[in-house]
């Protein structure tokens, strides 16, 4: 017999946002904090917008915790 599969929530703050992860074109990656992706594209802008970075929108996902603590595990391990 076949077990359901477990959907894990998505990653919410008390704000009522969203964390989205993301990769930049040409490598990289990051997340923001956002309500949805109007919001999303506001932050990026405000917070990366003098910068030649471009967002990967292929990439771009809502994160559930498990996949934002493979992100960060991956991120420590890029800078050893």
């Amino acid at each position: 017999m076949r077990r359901a599969v477990k959907k894990e929530k998505l990653m919410k703050n008390s704000n009522g946002q969203y964390k989205y992860q993301f990769n930049w074109i040409g490598g990289g990656w990051n997340d923001v904090w956002a309500k949805d992706l109007p919001d999303f594209k506001r932050e990026v802008k405000k917070r990366f917008g003098s910068s030649c970075l471009n967002v990967d929108y292929n990439s771009l996902h809502k994160a559930t915790e498990s996949e934002s603590k493979a992100w960060d595990r991956a991120g420590v391990l890029a800078t050893c």
